[in-house]
């Protein structure tokens, strides 16, 4: 019997159709299995449950500077320009680091007992010891207006810190205790802000030597650190002038 036409052909049909549906619907084979994978470890995980926030840590407690210079015995003590005149520039360096030293207290003293006797300016940061230098000028000129400051005195003595400031982010000084700008001491008369300027900040000493007279007065320099009595530390730049 022979095979018609239009059955042979409905065949086809059924066979293509079969084809089609077989290879969207295929089992995976055991070389698809490692394919497979592959997608699932790219797949982003769904986020963890949000954890509550850290408790912040206390800040360090911060005091305020005495109104006398602090009698804690002093830490890490060393002279950094013994007894000499600084008619150069002298510096003593220290790297610069993070958070910049800033400036609270200026106390003066007056050591007349001890030997040799002398007059002393010292400046106490914050967060750390700023580079810092000295020289003896002719005058004292304010940072970026080149216009000598006044002092009282007929010798004069510029001492400037680098990386370090007298102000916070706001602009207000972080300075809470200062002498009077007119000391009055027997040869350290004075002092005065030259600038506080991109981290450089200035100041002069007013001195007095002997009228028409060639006479120098002997300089030292030094630093420390004391204990504020909270935890914390103030940092200190000392400037000394022997008496004459």
């Amino acid at each position: 019997m022979r095979d018609r036409p239009h059955i042979k052909f409905a065949a086809s049909i059924a066979a293509a159709v079969a084809l089609v549906a077989g290879c969207g619907q295929s089992e995976p084979t055991d070389a698809d299995d490692g394919a497979a994978s592959a997608p699932a470890a790219t797949t982003q995980a769904s986020a963890p449950a949000e954890s509550p926030p850290a408790e912040p840590s206390p800040a360090e407690p911060v005091v305020e500077p005495p109104a006398d210079e602090p009698a804690a015995e002093a830490t890490d003590h060393r002279v950094t320009y013994d007894w000499a005149v600084p008619s150069e520039l002298v510096t003593i360096e220290h790297r610069a680091g993070a958070p910049t030293p800033y400036l609270v207290a200026i106390y003066a003293g007056d050591h007349s007992d001890d030997e040799p006797p002398y007059q002393r300016l010292a400046f106490y940061f914050r967060e750390g010891l700023p580079e810092y230098n000295l020289q003896y000028v002719p005058s004292v000129v304010g940072e970026g207006t080149g216009e000598p400051i006044s002092l009282a005195g007929n010798a004069f003595l510029r001492v400037g810190f680098v990386n370090a400031q007298a102000h916070d982010d706001g602009g207000e000084s972080t300075v809470s205790i200062t002498p009077d700008d007119s000391i009055g001491f027997r040869n350290l008369k004075s002092y005065g802000s030259a600038g506080d300027f991109e981290g450089h900040l200035t100041y002069g000493l007013g001195l007095q030597v002997a009228p028409d007279s060639d006479q120098v007065l002997l300089v030292r320099a030094g630093e420390l650190t004391k204990t504020d009595g909270a935890g914390g530390l103030f940092y200190v730049v000392y400037v000394d002038i022997q008496t004459g």
